[in-house]
């Protein structure tokens, strides 16, 4: 049984038995008065308890069904019965303030006095807690939010480091050994390949995929080809040759120059798994890639 169940049912339970309780000193008032005097007492004096009792079982039931605050549950349980207690400390206060005039005989009614304090001051404390659980909780929102933007924005920091050291690379093996180093920092990513696909000859610049042909990692890079260049792609099956090394992968096509294609792939257990943020760091550093890339064939071709 988890915690939402456990406080959330103690509060139903306590509702409804408050409940029960306003309903019998109702009936047990109704002797006290005859005709339609009885019918407006239990209307005015009985029937708005009942609700109130049975307000705090629904609000019960809502902490039951929903798990927006069970990190809170504690604090709306103290609530609640410290609502009620003080609110029963405050009924016996006036009570027993009454007794010093022998004539006022209150203490027939202490107990409808408290049981009422009871059930109001439930309710108050439990709306309370609520309330101040969903602070709490926004705040751990705040909070969340505050760090997951600090953390991106330290890992964009890093990619435009990644940035400037890859535009200093001069050979395609520069770039690519660059790149995994930086894929396997990000993203966690152990098996990845860089591979550079031409209609004429077709290579593994870098791969730590292990015990995996080079044909299928070629296979993959192909259908890459045709992807929007900078732009993470999920695929969910693999060639013959990588199935038993994981459930997909993801490619990158980081450039196309003329006939010749350069691929990043990673292979991955879960390949649409990734964080939107995550995705957007790894296509912004491989649009620095593909601007070296670009720098260092446009730099062969000047010297051809």
């Amino acid at each position: 049984m988890n915690r939402r169940h456990v406080y959330g049912g103690v509060i139903v339970l306590s509702g409804l038995v408050l409940t029960l309780v306003q309903v019998v000193q109702g009936v047990q008032q109704l002797d006290n008065f005859t005709g339609q005097t009885r019918t407006l007492v239990f209307a005015f004096e009985t029937v708005p308890f009942v609700l109130i009792g049975l307000t705090l079982s629904f609000l019960g039931y809502w902490l039951i069904v929903g798990p927006t605050y069970e990190a809170d549950l504690p604090r709306i349980g103290a609530w609640g019965l410290g609502g009620a207690l003080l609110f029963a400390s405050v009924g016996a206060l006036l009570l027993f303030s009454q007794q010093v005039d022998p004539a006022l005989d209150v203490l027939d009614q202490a107990p409808y006095v408290a049981v009422n304090q009871i059930t109001v001051g439930a309710v108050v404390g439990v709306l309370v807690g609520l309330y101040d659980a969903r602070s709490r909780a926004h705040l751990r929102d705040l909070q969340t939010e505050r760090d997951r933007t600090e953390l991106f924005a330290k890992k964009a920091m890093d990619i435009n480091t990644y940035g400037r050291e890859l535009n200093r690379r001069d050979t395609v093996d520069g770039v690519s050994a660059l790149c995994i180093q930086a894929i396997q920092g990000f993203l966690d990513l152990s098996e990845t390949a860089f591979v550079v696909v031409d209609d004429i000859e077709t290579k593994v610049v870098d791969s730590t995929v292990v015990d995996a042909p080079d044909e299928s990692l070629i296979e993959l890079a192909q259908q890459a080809r045709d992807q929007d260049s900078s732009t993470v792609v999920a695929h969910e099956t693999l060639p013959e040759g990588l199935k038993q090394r994981a459930e997909g992968a993801v490619t990158v096509l980081v450039t196309d120059h003329g006939d010749t294609s350069v691929v990043l792939l990673a292979l991955t257990d879960d390949p649409t798994g990734f964080d939107e943020e995550d995705v957007q760091l790894l296509e912004l550093l491989l649009a620095h890639a593909g601007t070296a890339l670009d720098h260092i064939y446009h730099e062969q071709t000047t010297a051809k």
